[in-house]
């Protein structure tokens, strides 16, 4: 399985990346279709991550140009991901937070998929390897 998108790396002191990704998440869904993108959290270290919003089937032109407009450190990227292994979590964009720190009382993730719907839905699938 792999991910073809955009990246990102975002500050997460302070929970700040929720906001952050947020952003992100609308300024892509005005470019490509919300429902059919994915979010790709990985690569945590000293309270940064990286983020990449694409989708699995490679069927999207990400339009380098316009998303540096806003993004200037944005990397256009395909990750390769591990097909089994993936935990799943459903809930709501609002309990967005509380999902997370059910999740992280487990431990640190090594990656984490994020999919939301227009009806205000999330699938969160997480992989620790």
């Amino acid at each position: 399985m792999q991910i073809n998108g955009i990246k990102v790396r975002f500050d997460c002191t302070d929970n700040k990346q929720f906001d952050a990704i947020g952003e992100f998440w609308s300024f892509m869904s005005c470019l490509y279709p919300k429902e059919e993108l994915k979010g790709l959290g990985f690569n945590w270290a000293d309270n940064s991550f990286d983020y990449v919003i694409g989708d699995f089937e490679g069927k999207f032109d990400y339009s380098f140009d316009i998303i540096r407009q806003t993004y200037s450190a944005a990397e256009n990227v395909v990750i390769e991901l591990p097909n089994h292994g993936w935990k799943v979590y459903l809930g709501k964009i609002e309990d967005i937070a509380k999902i997370y720190e059910t999740i992280y009382k487990e431990g640190v993730l090594d990656f984490e998929i994020e999919e939301f719907d227009e009806m205000g839905n999330c699938k969160i699938s997480i992989l620790r390897l």
